[in-house]
């Protein structure tokens, strides 16, 4: 096992309080035997906790097999209680149109007590399902109405890396209002693993592609994850929504993994090698060196027709596009932190359609900008107020690191200071205007970041305890005093 130092020491919303390691044995069921160990800095899951004695509520009726479980997902109004232990799926619920799956929720109006209960759902299974995309998820949650407490899911690679098959999703929930609270998933399993998109994310691609993602979400109406816990060790989104009205995350931890390009050179085999260590996605050109790429895709992302999204007192981290949200309607971020995004940490707009705001939510300057308002409608009337953190000690700024890029008309971006050491000059600036320019907004920010304000930023107010170069027209500037502590 090759040893990093601790990368990251902190408490979150008073919901954890972990050491983040960088560190990784070699895994023959995600890399090739004939290459070292990758070099992945991730958040070690916990170990789940079986326990012989276990609390049976009043009113739950108590299951003891993966058997009679999967006769129970199937019914309706219920309270069930499986006894705390070890399930490990090796068969198959039967298909349905335009489904097939390892367990198929098709009952409503459950509450599931699964506290002590660790379900493992291997990849060897999942490859006796069918290849075709959008078809095979591993649970699809078709009822409405259910609760899932306090459950342990974790895929098992239960054969040698590249040779398996794994479902789209793990989890796609296509009834309204299911909840699923203080649940923990270990997500593994895509094909290929290591390499970021640089051989494709869709059609084409450049070699097999079999992504592996979380949860989708699609055309269901008021999905909770409340104190839930989510691993991401394979390449595919986190959280995913299609068209959906109302999903509520609440003191969640979304984390991911990211790998240092340069250790990709170190590969004697594999997609990189066979491609002579170039990029093919999008253009061929050579890896990069000295950046970290997400091993997964983005952390919470919308996909069209999809309103009232709220994130509370959660954090994500280590994901490509951490929030991307370009929606039709409301969008709330509260006391939410992002940590060493793969790719940005925050792109989030409902253009005028929707109201935005993001209130005392956090992101550490680490690898990518912080800010990436650049691929949906230019944000109307919307809030943006984000504390800058430092980097976790021993993380080094790459090409790509800075505040980001703003837009919008008639918004409020709001910038604290939470840095605990000086960030360095080259990146600590922010980009306003992009593309899309910023109109008829106010920017206060308290950090000593440079603000550069580009020929299509005017009638804005600027307060700014860091330097402002204004390019653009018409812009009222301000110098403003630090924050006190």
């Amino acid at each position: 096992m090759k040893q990093f130092p601790p990368l990251l020491v902190c408490a979150l919303s008073g919901l954890f309080a972990v050491a983040v390691l960088a560190s990784v044995e070699k895994d023959l069921g995600l890399q090739y035997a004939d290459n070292p160990p990758m070099e992945v800095i991730f958040r070690t899951p916990p170990v789940p906790a079986i326990t012989e004695a276990f609390e049976i509520r009043e009113g739950f009726m108590r299951i003891d097999t993966l058997e009679a479980f999967r006769d129970a997902i199937k019914r309706d109004n219920q309270k069930i209680r499986v006894r705390p232990g070890l399930y490990r799926a090796r068969t198959v619920d039967p298909s349905m149109e335009g489904q097939e799956h390892l367990f198929a929720v098709n009952g409503s109006n459950n509450h599931f007590d699964l506290r002590g209960v660790v379900f493992e759902t291997p990849v060897s299974v999942q490859s006796t399902l069918s290849g075709r995309a959008h078809v095979a998820d591993t649970w699809h949650i078709n009822g409405t109405g259910n609760t899932f407490e306090g459950g342990y899911f974790r895929n098992i690679v239960d054969r040698p890396y590249p040779q398996y098959r794994v479902t789209e999703n793990e989890f796609e929930v296509c009834g309204d209002d299911n909840t699923f609270l203080d649940c923990t998933f270990v997500i593994r399993g895509s094909v290929p693993y290591g390499y970021s998109d640089y051989y494709g994310k869709g059609g084409p691609n450049f070699g097999r592609l079999n992504k592996h993602s979380f949860m989708s979400i699609t055309r269901a109406r008021n999905t909770r994850l409340i104190g839930c816990r989510v691993y991401m060790q394979s390449f595919g989104h986190c959280l995913h929504f299609h068209e959906v009205d109302g999903v509520l995350v609440k003191g969640c931890l979304f984390t991911g993994a990211l790998r240092p390009t340069n250790d990709i050179f170190k590969e004697t085999v594999g997609r990189a090698v066979e491609y002579d260590f170039h990029i093919m996605y999008r253009g061929k050109r050579p890896i990069p060196r000295d950046q970290m790429i997400p091993l997964t895709e983005d952390g919470v992302r919308s996909y069209g027709g999809d309103k009232n999204i709220t994130v509370i007192d959660t954090t994500v981290e280590r994901l490509r596009g951490c929030f991307q949200l370009l929606c039709v309607g409301d969008v709330r971020l509260e006391n939410v932190t992002v940590l060493e995004a793969g790719d940005f940490s925050y792109d989030i707009s409902s253009g005028g359609k929707g109201r935005v705001a993001m209130k005392n939510c956090r992101s550490d300057v680490a690898y990518s900008p912080v800010f990436n308002l650049t691929r949906g409608d230019v944000p109307k009337d919307a809030f943006y107020e984000v504390t800058i953190l430092s980097p976790a000690e021993g993380v080094r700024p790459t090409v790509r690191t800075s505040l980001g890029m703003i837009c919008g008309e008639r918004c409020t971006f709001i910038l604290h200071d939470g840095t605990t050491r000086p960030l360095p000059r080259e990146v600590n600036r922010l980009d306003c205007g992009g593309r899309q320019g910023l109109r008829d907004s106010t920017v206060i920010n308290y950090t000593p970041a440079r603000l550069i304000l580009n020929e299509r930023v005017s009638g804005c107010v600027i307060k700014s305890v860091g330097p402002v170069e204004d390019h653009g027209q018409e812009n009222t500037i301000f110098s403003i005093q630090p924050e006190p502590p």
